[in-house]
């Protein structure tokens, strides 16, 4: 336990996670070299901590709502509510430029809660959930937003806001201790230098977006038609089977209904095909030693993986290899089947860090050369989900059967096809990584040029 004394206690905020030595410094170094967030920002979290009753409801008829971990992934996908249930949703509406904070959660270390991130073109028109912190600068294009952005974003950042937390278990977050941070006054071409690389970062993930639903879009169109999506009931209650018995679980052979024997009728390829010799797999189980940087390395859960800036843990290294190549596959083979889960979603490993080990729980596919790409629009496009989806088994906490997956169905591993979006493909790979890389330019910026000026 850790002790300090505090020059001038708020009488708004007693208690000790209010307060931290580097905090301090900063509070104490606002009152010169600072304007406070209430300055920059004209709204603070009008939807946070809102109540109403969630009534899903197919997409035709409901708001798309992203909950924290929603937010914060790759590709943002919600659940749908009746839009009648919602009090007041323009305020829960997710603006262009805006920065969304994770409201609620605890103090670990590898924990959403006081996270934040700008919204762009990916979840823009979607709502946020009453958890999040929305905040909408008074100008979402001028450079010392985007500067204010990038510095409640770095770790410093991510501790102040943290310090304006209150509760026991599950933690949120104190509004007017929030509008009270200080946000540091640096020179202008600091400024400039941050604001340009948080542009640069919210520009390319909008084409990573835009580009991956062309690819899939170019995959979904060699579905045969009346086969791409189930029309009435989504979860048909008997199906007539006229193959093969390869389980006795009927949900791998009617959780699509007459869809899937339609698509084994029609492409007479499988997954196998697609793949190299023994390019199915997982990895190996492991004791999860924590330890700090620079030993180690970092281990990506299924949510790391589908998240658009990672938060994994640090442990020791394994005795095996855990890491992927970049052109592996990499699919959430653990979770729910509830809308907006991860079970049976894809990534690309290419959109991972080298060297990061990854967990257990994620199926490696290792596909033939150059097919990668055309395998991951179509796997990671809505049909491709369902069929990834029928391979499933257990109760509580579903899990994928490997022989079930390698005889999926899938377009013949060829085509004109296969050039077009491994076309689209690449360039969305190319935008994501320029985005975390200038990202985490502009990060470094702060917490290296920034911040140790500002508190010496």
């Amino acid at each position: 336990m850790r002790a300090f004394l505090v020059g001038e206690p708020d009488g708004r905020a007693l208690r000790a996670f209010n307060y931290s030595p580097t905090i301090e410094r900063i509070r104490r170094a606002g009152s010169r070299s600072a304007r406070p967030l209430s300055d920059i920002v004209r709204t603070f979290g009008e939807s946070y901590g809102s109540r109403f009753v969630n009534v899903h409801c197919s997409p035709q008829h409901g708001l798309e709502f992203l909950s924290q971990g929603d937010m914060f992934r790759a590709e943002p996908a919600g659940r749908f509510i009746r839009h009648d249930c919602i009090p007041h949703p323009a305020r829960h509406r997710i603006e262009h430029g805006q920065v969304l904070i994770a409201g609620a959660g605890t103090l670990g270390e590898t924990e959403l809660f006081g996270r934040c991130l700008l919204a762009d073109d990916r979840m823009v028109g979607k709502h946020v959930g009453p958890h999040a912190v929305a905040l909408r600068f008074q100008d979402p294009d001028d450079e010392y937003s985007l500067f204010t952005y990038a510095w409640l974003a770095s770790p410093t950042g991510l501790q102040a806001i943290r310090s304006t937390c209150y509760g026991t278990k599950i933690l949120g977050l104190r509004l007017d201790l929030l509008a009270s941070l200080p946000v540091p006054v640096a020179p202008s071409r600091v400024v400039r230098r941050v604001a340009l690389l948080v542009q640069a970062c919210r520009d390319d993930r909008g084409v990573f977006w835009r580009e991956v639903e062309k690819a899939r879009r170019i995959a979904l169109g060699m579905v045969p038609e009346g086969l791409s999506r189930a029309n009435g009931d989504a979860h048909p209650r008997y199906v007539t089977w006229t193959g093969d018995l390869s389980s006795f679980r009927a949900w791998n052979f009617a959780s699509m209904g007459e869809r899937l024997q339609g698509l084994r009728r029609s492409w007479r390829s499988t997954l196998r095909e697609w793949l190299r010799p023994m390019g199915l797999f997982k990895g190996g189980r492991l004791a999860r030693v924590p330890c700090v940087p620079p030993h180690g390395v970092d281990l990506f859960s299924q949510r790391d993986i589908f998240a658009i800036r990672p938060v994994p843990r640090r442990i020791q290294a394994p005795s095996e290899r855990l890491d992927v190549d970049p052109d592996y596959l990499l699919i959430a083979s653990r979770g729910q089947m509830n809308e907006g889960a991860l079970f049976g979603r894809v990534e690309r490993a290419a959109h991972t860090p080298a060297g990061a080990a990854v967990s257990e729980d994620v199926l490696r596919l290792v596909p033939h050369d150059t097919l990668g790409p055309a395998l991951y629009s179509i796997l990671s496009s809505s049909v491709g989900a369902e069929l990834l989806r029928t391979t499933a088994y257990g109760t509580s906490i579903p899990g994928m059967r490997e022989d079930l997956l390698g005889d999926l169905p899938l377009p013949e591993p060829g085509g004109r096809w296969v050039e077009h979006s491994a076309e689209h493909c690449t360039v969305a790979t190319d935008a994501r990584t320029r985005a975390a890389v200038a990202e985490k330019e502009a990060f470094r910026i702060v917490e290296e040029e920034v911040v140790p000026q500002w508190l010496a």
